[in-house]
């Protein structure tokens, strides 16, 4: 009997299991992972079923009890179901040491990494232990370059087909467990449905999934599209030439991988069922989840197919979207807010908010040129910032901390008059502002009298990054009292691949944004997403005012924007919390009323 894979450490981290700590670090969760291993090794080893099974039994009894440590301490963990004395002192030596004896044992004869092997549909516990024992595969890394030379070709019991579904399942989980940052995975999308646009007729071909909702990083990218000749679009998108693999080709749906890890997965729909399909593969599982609760209560049943009336069999199906939201009773609920959470319920009384909208944004009042580390001149920004029908916009070059590229209160006063003098010749305001560093006693790169000067000023946090919580917030509320910071840049600092921000108390510092009429940026850089949907949500409820910006440091990154954007619907933003939705002069009273309280 194989290990049942959800269970087995490494596939996938015991969903659900509350973090409950032992005095020594090990949660609950932990300490049932650890069981499972014993399980999942054991059997490997071939032991007997009733021994390692009873170890899956106690991993199951421990995930939802009271604090291990607790237990232990009064005895009262051998009441639990399915531990005995013997599984009770394997807890015991977990909770004093992260160890037991019989895992130690099983290390012996096999290493940890081993359970990796384990993530590979197809790959069960007897397959992975005759890969180790014959050819000494004992990671993933051993087993793609084991399939990769060939050297289980000739190997018995295992067939060419066995191998080619090994192939694509291990570059299919490899796919599931890394994240894209939502800017590639974008340029990704369109760069294939532009692929698919120029082959067979294809007609509604849009992201779905994770990519659709603006998650910060997406797991795969889902397609969804009509057309009249669907195996003639799936031929042609399993052609694309930057496939590496075909991981699946059927008749109306097809999954690609391409080099780095990210999978496409595309659906070609029937006309009359695609509203129903787009809004099942858009939400998040527990959008869904609570789509289909409802639907229950109402006699339905929800799924990608329609909706089914119980009591009279009849099934609703549509070609539009906001029409399967209707059949329920509710409004349409935006891509961007289905993570359920709150949504149904608001759709139900007809009170989400009306969201922040592209065409709302009227300035981006974060940008660089080549006085600092931008790669484009300053006027081919004005007139690209002008040719996206903005009404105005900031150059926001970098104060002196940035070192080399950092500009002196001199070489800002030199900006402001060429800034000054191209004034008129284009079709948009332009507002001469700076990008001004906090620095680590939560003081700005320049004095107050040359903030004065500036039309806004946008402080941030550029060093200094592994100071603690305490001392990261109080720069932060600092920034936000001065009087002449306009917005906190990228807040929490994150890089995608490079940094996840430093900590603060997100409470204090929205608390002292609020209070000071300090904006929040919601950054669209591609990198950073920062703040994320999730923390400006919290921000919000505490008043917040938003900047959506790209941080732009060349003409194409102004689509940051739209980006922030994303970041903002997620929220549940409106147009009316955003600073750079308001026209110039309100804009400008924004800042203005903040310099005046001081």
């Amino acid at each position: 009997m194989g290990a049942r894979r959800r269970n087995a450490p490494g596939a996938v981290q015991m969903i659900g299991v509350p973090k409950l700590r032992s005095n020594l670090g090990l949660s609950n969760g932990e300490i049932a992972a650890k069981l499972i291993e014993i399980r999942t090794l054991a059997e490997m080893a071939g032991q007997p079923f009733y021994e390692y099974m009873a170890y899956e039994k106690a991993a199951a009894s421990i995930e939802n009890a009271p604090p291990l440590a607790e237990l232990v301490a009064s005895g009262k963990h051998l009441r639990l179901p399915g531990i005995g004395k013997k599984i009770g002192a394997v807890i015991e030596q977990l909770l004093k040491t992260g160890t037991a004896e019989p895992l130690e044992v099983l290390h012996k004869r096999f290493p940890p990494t081993i359970l990796e092997v384990l993530n590979v549909d197809g790959i069960g516990t007897k397959s992975a232990a005759m890969l180790f024992d014959k050819f000494g595969i004992a990671s993933l890394d051993d087993l793609e370059r084991a399939l990769r030379e060939g050297r289980l070709d000739d190997a018995p019991r295992l067939g060419v087909k066995t191998l080619a579904n090994w192939r694509r399942n291990l570059l299919a989980y490899k796919a599931r467990v890394l994240r894209t940052p939502l800017a590639r995975a974008r340029s990704i999308a369109r760069e294939v449905m532009d692929y698919m646009a120029e082959g067979p007729p294809v007609h509604r071909l849009l992201p779905a999934g994770s990519m659709r909702r603006q998650e910060v990083t997406v797991g795969d990218i889902d397609l969804v599209c009509t057309a009249e000749d669907p195996q003639a679009v799936i031929a042609r998108f399993a052609s694309w030439e930057r496939a590496e693999a075909v991981l699946a080709e059927g008749s109306t749906k097809a999954s690609i991988w391409l080099a780095g890890g990210l999978q496409i997965d595309l659906r070609v729909l029937p006309p009359h069922v695609y509203g129903n399909l787009l809004q099942h593969f858009t939400g998040s599982r527990g959008h869904n989840i609570k789509v289909r609760e409802y639907a229950v209560r109402k006699g339905l049943r929800v799924s990608e197919n329609g909706i089914l009336d119980l009591a009279s069999g009849g099934i609703f199906t549509t070609a539009e979207e906001a029409e399967v939201y209707a059949h329920m009773g509710m409004d349409f609920i935006a891509p961007e807010l289905r993570s359920g959470l709150d949504e149904v319920d608001l759709a139900l009384k007809g009170t989400l908010p009306k969201l922040v909208e592209i065409e709302d944004v009227r300035g981006d009042l974060h940008m660089h040129t080549t006085w600092s580390d931008g790669r484009d001149e300053l006027e081919e920004m004005i007139e690209a910032a002008a040719a996206r029908g903005y009404e105005y916009h900031a150059i926001s070059d970098h104060s002196p901390g940035r070192g080399r590229f950092g500009l002196s209160a001199q070489r800002m006063r030199e900006q402001k008059d060429v800034i000054e003098s191209l004034r008129g010749n284009y079709a948009i305001h332009t507002l001469h502002a700076s990008e001004v560093d906090v620095l680590e006693d939560g003081s700005l790169d320049y004095s107050d009298e040359v903030l004065a000067q500036f039309d806004l000023v946008i402080a941030s946090i550029h060093t200094g990054f592994h100071e603690s919580r305490d001392a990261i917030t109080r720069r932060i509320v600092r920034a936000c009292e001065n009087p002449y910071v306009t917005i906190i840049g990228h807040p929490t600092g994150r890089r995608f691949g490079e940094f996840e921000g430093y900590e603060f108390d997100l409470n204090a510092v929205f608390s002292a944004a609020a209070r000071t009429g300090t904006a929040l940026e919601i950054d669209g850089q591609a990198p950073r997403l920062d703040l994320s949907g999730t923390m400006a949500r919290h921000a919000a409820t505490f008043g917040v005012t938003f900047a959506l910006d790209s941080d732009a440091h060349r003409v194409e990154a102004l689509e940051g924007v739209e980006l922030a954007l994303g970041q903002a619907r997620r929220a549940g933003l409106t147009k009316d919390q955003i600073l750079n939705a308001k026209p110039l002069p309100e804009l400008l009273n924004f800042i203005r009323t903040k310099r005046s309280r001081h």
